[in-house]
């Protein structure tokens, strides 16, 4: 049996000779290839496993001290060894086992004439790990890309080929479930897998020429001149004179062929036959921008307008950023830019660091890409340590992957910068979430290493401990064993308990027991429990029902009765029926014994989701024993969802008595709005009734528009009566705003303007900002009107996506995708490309490049512009 410290040891040596594997693995790909294409961490936990599975197959008893001898010399780990190994799938190419025993015997003291055998013992060791490379799905599209890349002619072995096409649509899955900051990822993947199920033969045709033309910025100067001489060479004259039409600004605009438009115009005039009138007028109208291009400026929607103007005149700097910041994404382009401009030089004008900082965070959702490295460049400006780590790590979820990589370093250089240890860990904790949005760190090592590198700056052991558990989520499998350990050492039982409930979902199987042994360590019964509960669903099902019975016994040992109430509605979840009756029943028990009232109302909401329905009366009767008529409410209207008809009915009923009892206006508005969307429909109008009678406006504008979804015609006046006669000016624009959704678009504006002009007339800044910045989703260009617009782009998506004819396809998608481009952002556009994936994925090889080509708008417009590049330059390629 090994110590612990050898397997410690074990570990490491694995790990460096699967980071070395990779390395010499990416140095045969051609200039990125390698980094776009595959996960680093992946391969080195699939390498990890196949490394580990060939020496247990070379561990004879007569090899078994000679490969202890190879992991403990990092024989292994060599680079020069593992370029010999990658030769056995390389075409052509074999080991050279002598230069292998030259460079074990180096390591291994072994003298020159025993290298023969030791060329044997490689030969058999490489044998054995080269097919363990072949069974790991991971390896294998490797090295099938590799044979591809380095193989022309070459016969790929059966066993991967085979394959190939399978672990492409895997990797393919996996960028796509990783969102849309993987979409030039997933674009390669749908290359390549094109390519593995049906090679394309080379050479110029109609469909790859119409995408070159599409493509046409792109291009080198070289391919631009031979697209447009192939051109001239088509058959169809129509398709000619259109495809003439599209390239010739850009051989225009480069001086390329100077008179490029002027020959087309030509064409159009002396053609023979004559150019069908409809195509005429498309040519000329696709030449007439480049004619002429008058500089005329287009007035801007009023109401966009006046909106912009009134943030304008924001004084507090710091606040106008965060209103502008608000209207960014649904302004024109032109008003865009100047938003833009507008805000940068505002939070130049803050004079704090921090709330500069806090300010510019505001902007990432909102910016264009081409603004991203200007406000990561501002983001260096910040002295202050604390403020420029917030900024960066609130940037990380919104840029392309190399800025990425470049936000997350220097915020993890700035809180490596921050003097005091509760700040630093504050900031680190606080990094984690923006991490998680996007998980670089799988796959970033050298990020990784910085990370832990600044939480072992903190010396207070607790305070470490709670700054590598916010980083848990993230590591690879290889140090989540090691990050078990780090969370022993947590003593806060609460916060241990917490950090094992963040890490259970990320553990492999082998690992919840360990998580599950820990879990039982914690002493008091609370975070026992909740540590318990929170990794249970991930054991095997004799382990999860003990797990489930652990916590639930632990729950019931809390001592105070409110806190048992919120333990057991969180188990309840993932209790079997037996076990959740007894939790439910204790919790009923426990919510009668907690003396604050509040704290009972609440105990009962807590539950109420969770009750089995032979429970539910006796809840009831416990909420009817409140005093308090609001609180009451709160856990009646919980509980009136859950309840049959009848006894629905008597609750609802004696809610709205209760509220016509009650004297202060607040304490009727809060009781009649709780129960506002649970109530019975019969009982609506007598709410209705009600809320008319408060004196108080905002309080009769609070129940009205909880009531507004129930009888939206009828209530709209009411409504807006009462917004209208709040006298807060900044309560009034939102009890305006809260109609938009019930107020047909026609019906809207009057509403708008007048929530506009009261915004406008808020005296402090940061009310006025916010008011301000709640209007920014009803401007013109993105109102009501955007649902539909989407929802129209999508018919017309799938309807592009049923046309069988390849060019007729192109067409129409490249249409769909300029308007596309136009009215949807990166986030909305992503649910359309899934769809877009999901049919490409299954087409040949040349229509699946000019789909891609047609939609190269939108996949510019979702930060994927080298993507296209790949695409124009793979259609050169193939072309030629």
């Amino acid at each position: 049996m090994t110590s612990s410290n050898d397997d410690i040891h074990n570990t490491q040596q694995l790990a460096n000779a699967a980071e070395a594997f990779v390395s010499a693995l990416g140095a045969w790909f051609p200039g990125d290839t390698f980094e776009q294409f595959f996960h680093g961490s992946t391969l080195r936990r699939a390498y990890w496993s196949a490394l580990q599975a060939a020496l247990e197959g070379y561990s004879t008893p007569d090899n078994a001290a000679f490969a202890r001898g190879l992991m403990t010399g990092q024989a292994l780990a060599d680079e020069r060894v593992i370029r010999e190994l990658l030769k056995l799938f390389l075409p052509g190419q074999t080991p050279d086992y002598l230069a292998v025993a030259g460079y074990w015997g180096e390591t291994l003291s072994i003298p020159a004439r025993e290298h023969e055998p030791l060329a044997r013992s490689a030969e058999l060791l490489f044998m054995l790990l080269a097919a363990e490379l072949r069974r790991s799905p991971d390896l294998r599209i490797a090295l099938y890309r590799l044979a591809q890349i380095h193989g022309q002619g070459f016969d790929i072995p059966a066993d991967i080929a085979a394959t190939a096409e399978h672990d492409l649509n895997r990797l393919l899955d996996a960028a796509l479930v990783s969102g849309p900051n993987t979409l030039a990822l997933q674009v390669r993947h749908l290359m390549a897998l094109a390519v593995a199920r049906e090679p394309a033969e080379p050479g110029m045709n109609e469909l790859r020429l119409n995408a070159l033309v599409t493509l046409a910025e792109y291009l080198a100067p070289s391919d631009l001149r031979r697209v447009w001489t192939s051109l001239y060479e088509l058959p169809d004259a129509s398709l000619r004179l259109r495809l003439l039409g599209r390239l010739a600004p850009y051989l225009s605009a480069r001086q390329l062929v100077p008179d490029a438009l002027a020959l087309v115009q030509n064409t159009i005039q002396t053609s023979t036959p004559p150019v069908d009138p409809a195509v005429r007028v498309e040519v000329l109208l696709d030449l007439a921008p480049h004619l002429d291009t008058p500089n005329q400026d287009q007035a801007l929607p009023p109401f966009q307008y006046r909106v912009f103007a009134g943030v304008q005149s924001i004084s507090d700097p710091a606040s106008r950023v965060r209103a502008l910041g608000a209207l960014i994404g649904n302004l024109s382009v032109e008003l865009q830019l100047r938003a833009i401009s507008l805000a940068f030089d505002a939070a130049g004008s803050v004079p704090s660091d921090m709330a500069r900082a806090t300010a510019l965070s505001v902007l990432p959702p909102h910016l264009p890409p081409e603004f991203h490295t200007r406000l990561l460049g501002l983001a260096y400006e910040i002295e202050m340590p604390e403020a420029r780590a917030l900024l960066m790590g609130r940037m990380i979820p919104y840029l392309p992957s190399p800025l990425q990589a470049q936000a997350l370093t220097g915020a993890l250089h700035a809180i490596e910068q921050i003097t005091g240890e509760d700040a630093r860990t504050a900031a680190l904790i606080t990094l984690a979430p923006y991490i998680d949005s996007v998980g670089p760190l799988r796959y970033m090592p050298q990020g990784l290493r910085q990370a832990i590198m600044v939480t072992f700056t903190i010396e207070r052991r607790d305070d470490r401990a709670r700054a590598f558990a916010a980083l848990v989520p993230y590591l690879s499998p290889e140090l989540l064993t090691e990050a078990l350990q780090v969370i022993k050492g947590i003593r806060d039982d609460h916060d241990r308990a917490a950090t094992l409930t963040r890490l259970a979902p990320h553990l492999p199987v082998e690992l919840q027991s360990v998580a599950f042994g820990i879990a039982h360590e914690i002493h008091p019964a609370a975070p026992r429990a909740s540590a318990l509960a929170a990794i249970a669903p991930y054991l095997a099902p004799t382990a999860r029902a003990q797990a489930l019975s652990d916590a639930l016994a632990a729950a019931l040992a809390i001592e105070s009765p409110y806190d048992q109430v919120l333990v057991l509605a969180d188990l309840s979840p993932h209790l079997p029926e037996d076990l959740l009756w007894r939790a439910m029943q204790n919790a009923l028990v426990a919510a009668r014994a907690i003396p604050s009232e509040n704290e009972r109302a609440r105990a009962l909401v807590f539950v109420a989701p969770h009750l089995p329905k032979g429970l539910l009366l006796d809840a009831v009767r416990d909420a009817y024993e409140v005093s308090d008529p609001v609180e009451r409410v709160s856990a009646l209207s919980a509980l009136m969802p859950r309840l049959s008809d009848e006894p629905r009915q008597q609750v609802a009923q004696d809610v709205i008595d209760l509220a016509a009892a009650s004297r202060p206006p607040h304490h009727k508005a809060s009781i009649l709005a709780s129960v506002a969307l649970v109530l019975p429909p019969g009982l609506v109008e007598r709410a209705v009734e009600e809320a008319l009678g408060i004196d108080t406006p905002y309080d009769r504008m609070h129940v009205l528009s909880a009531l507004l979804p129930r009888m939206p015609d009828l209530l709209r006046d009411e409504v807006l009566d009462a917004a209208q006669a709040v006298p807060d000016r900044y309560q009034r624009v939102n009890a305006l705003l809260e109609l938009i959704p019930y107020t047909t678009y026609g019906l809207r504006q009057p509403i708008l303007d007048q929530a506009l002009e009261t915004a406008l007339g808020i005296s402090d800044d940061y009310d006025r900002a916010s008011a301000l910045a709640h209007l920014a989703p009803y401007l013109d260009t993105h109102g009501d009107s955007q649902g539909r617009q989407q929802h129209a782009l999508s018919l017309a998506l799938d309807a592009c996506l049923e046309l069988t004819d390849p060019g007729q396809r192109a067409v129409l998608l490249g249409r769909a995708a300029a308007v596309w481009a136009q009215i949807l952002t990166p986030a909305q556009s992503y649910a359309l490309w899934r769809r877009v994936v999901a049919f490409t994925r299954r087409r040949p090889h040349t229509e699946v490049l000019t789909d891609l080509a047609a939609l190269s708008p939108v996949i510019d417009l979702m930060g994927a512009p080298t993507a296209v590049e790949e695409i124009a330059g793979t259609l050169v390629v193939v072309s030629r």
